[in-house]
């Protein structure tokens, strides 16, 4: 059975992600900006630790720490646009 997404489609996907809430962030859609840089920071760590073969955990759950409180942050905002 073929995966549709492999390891290597999900970091590009990651690094797409991150781009483009960069740039909602700059240009004023700041929640979304955050979240979608979230989502893709996320996705960027979990297939690095795999592609390169990690095996340290910090390498794994620090940078999943951040993004996930990232998240949380970013939906707590109370006036972003």
């Amino acid at each position: 059975m073929k995966q549709t997404f492999t390891l290597r489609k999900l970091h590009i996907l990651g690094l797409a992600l991150i781009i483009i809430g960069i740039v909602l962030s700059v240009f004023g859609k700041v929640r979304s900006g955050s979240l979608l840089l979230a989502i893709g920071m996320a996705g960027y760590a979990y297939t690095r630790y795999f592609i390169i073969g990690m095996k340290r955990r910090i390498e794994l759950f620090l940078p999943l720490l951040i993004a996930g409180t990232l998240f949380v942050v970013s939906l707590t905002l109370p006036h972003a646009r």
